[in-house]
Parts: C-alpha cells; sequence; structure tokens
C-alpha cells in the first residue's frame, strides 16, 4: 500500500477531513489530496508530521513504498549539497567582507608617490609653500610631513591624502615654513624615495 493510501485510510478511520488535516500539518487542503491521490508525495518533516498526527509508526508508514523511500533519500543528498552550497556561499562573501574592509582601511591613508600629481609648487613671502595636486574626487588632502635636510639647504615633504567620500575633493595645501630657513629646494619624497624637487627660487612668488 502506498503512503498516499495509507494516509487516507488512518484519516478514514480517525473520522478527519482532509481540511482538518491540512490545518493540522499546516498546509492546504489540495496538498492532503495530492497526496492521497499519489500525484506527489510529502516531504520527510511532514511525514514525520502525519506519523504523529495520524498515530502511525514512521517505519509503517514508509514500508512497502519504495519510490518514497527513493524519493526521501534524493531530497536528503540534495539538501546536503545545498547547504554545503550555502555555506561556501558565505564563507566566499565573508572572505570577500574582509577583503573590502582591509583594502578600505589600508588605504584610507596615502603617499602622493606620482610626480604628475603634483600640479603646482609657490613659496610666498609669508614663507609659505602653496601646493597644488591633482587626485581623484572622492580623495583630499589631508596633511603632509616635513624635515629639513642634513645641510639646512633642503626641506623634504610628504603629501598625504585621506578618502574623502563626501567628494570635496580639498587639493590645495598650505605649508608654513620655518622662519629662519631658507631652503635651496624642496624635495617631495613617498616612502623615503625622492619624487620631485623644485627650485626655491623658480617657485618663490612675490
Amino acid at each position: 500500500m502506498s503512503i498516499g493510501s495509507k494516509i487516507k485510510q488512518r484519516r478514514t478511520e480517525l473520522n478527519m477531513s482532509q481540511e482538518a488535516l491540512s490545518e493540522k500539518i499546516g498546509v492546504s487542503r489540495s496538498a492532503v489530496a495530492n497526496w492521497e491521490s499519489e500525484r506527489n508525495y510529502p516531504d520527510l518533516q511532514i511525514i514525520v508530521s502525519l506519523s504523529e498526527i495520524l498515530d502511525i509508526p514512521l517505519d509503517s508508514l514508509l514500508k512497502d513504498d519504495s519510490e518514497v523511500v527513493e524519493k526521501i533519500a534524493t531530497d536528503t543528498i540534495q539538501r546536503k549539497k545545498l547547504s554545503l552550497k550555502v555555506k561556501i556561499l558565505y564563507a566566499c562573501t565573508a572572505a570577500l567582507f574582509i577583503a573590502v574592509c582591509a583594502l578600505l582601511y589600508f588605504t584610507r591613508y596615502q603617499e602622493i608617490s606620482d610626480p604628475s600629481r603634483i600640479k603646482t609648487v609657490q613659496l610666498t613671502g609669508k614663507n609659505e609653500l602653496v601646493v597644488t595636486v591633482d587626485i581623484p574626487k572622492y580623495r583630499s588632502l589631508d596633511g603632509y610631513y616635513m624635515d629639513c635636510g642634513e645641510d639646512g639647504k633642503e626641506i623634504h615633504v610628504t603629501l598625504i591624502t585621506k578618502r574623502d567620500l563626501s567628494f570635496c575633493n580639498q587639493s590645495v595645501d598650505v605649508i608654513p615654513l620655518i622662519r629662519d630657513t631658507e631652503p635651496e629646494q624642496f624635495v617631495f619624497v613617498s616612502k623615503n624615495q625622492v619624487i620631485a624637487k623644485y627650485n626655491a627660487e623658480d617657485v618663490k612668488i612675490n
């Protein structure tokens, strides 16, 4: 006897309508009708519920219905495969999220290392160095490092940019110099590498 016939027989013995059974299980009445007419089969979780509601041992409910047993076995394998795929997807998503966060963190602040990014350098009469840069719209100048060379004739400058999602694109910085310094050159460096040099006389404005 098929599982659909067993459900129908036991439901009839309990004087229970298809609608009443469907309400107890939490499915539609048509689902119960389809099981009983063998148009399709309940899944394993519902079979367990049917066993409890209809008071039929689970092994008796599944006995002699190899098609349902095979379907349950196939569904179990498919669910395991799907579960593995979901876990892999979660792992890949987490790894991608961590990678993006790390990239955003480590690129929040950057030194200008491309000399073509430095557009103008001007030394004002107020002993200030005005630097204009060409940087992406999503970055802005955030500050600088400055120190004097060993002979005092050079000033080393490192320009720092930060990610700026407001897209203000602040691209001009004013660097005040020590009043009594008279450098001959301004040397722009990045990671201890010289990227550009400017003679003080060439950039001086009145």
